[in-house]
């Protein structure tokens, strides 16, 4: 439990740093290449249905990616907990951006025991409040501890998302609960 609280607080805190453009991670690479990609629609933070169930995702202005997704899968080595999933983003058109992030897997005993790369290429709609990602030509590519590729999956299925706002976290459209009186 102590170790899920650690591994939390620094990815918030790496959120954080990203999103509020702080962010000194960067690389000598990607400095000596400026491109402006702070008026990409795709930047800003956003809440994805995936085959997975439900994921957050934050594209910065200076090429990163971090999401947030499922603390637990289940794939070609079992059932695993999975990090966060973080990489690098370009654009590919006005609206559209090719993304690869990476998770990492270990077992119930926390044991690293492979990964899974996410090549990624959703689109923002002409307002920049959804976006869409149709799985052509994606990827996800699962590799075991020794880096040995397990399985690759081409055109993964259909994402979509929601841009999140304050007091609008971009959840689906869901049934309304009873009203509760209080009284």
């Amino acid at each position: 439990m102590r170790r899920i609280i650690i591994i939390f607080s620094v990815v918030l805190a790496l959120v954080g740093l990203i999103a509020g453009g702080r962010s000194s991670l960067g690389t000598a690479a990607q400095d000596a290449t400026p491109t402006d990609l702070a008026s990409h629609p795709m930047v800003g933070t956003w809440m994805a249905e995936t085959p997975g169930g439900l994921a957050l995702s934050t594209f910065a202005a200076d090429g990163s990616v971090v999401m947030a997704l499922q603390p637990t899968t289940t794939g070609p080595q079992g059932t695993a907990f999975v990090s966060s999933a973080v990489g690098t983003w370009e654009p590919v058109s006005a609206r559209g951006i090719h993304f690869t992030v990476v998770q990492i897997l270990s077992d119930a005993n926390g044991k690293f025991i492979g990964t899974v790369t996410v090549d990624g290429y959703p689109e923002a709609s002409a307002d920049g409040q959804t976006l869409r990602d149709t799985g052509a030509p994606g990827t996800v590519t699962i590799r075991d501890a020794a880096h040995q590729v397990v399985q690759v999956v081409t055109n993964p299925p259909l994402v979509t998302g929601v841009r999140m706002a304050v007091g609008a976290p971009g959840f689906p459209e869901g049934t309304p609960a009873a009203s509760t009186p209080t009284g």
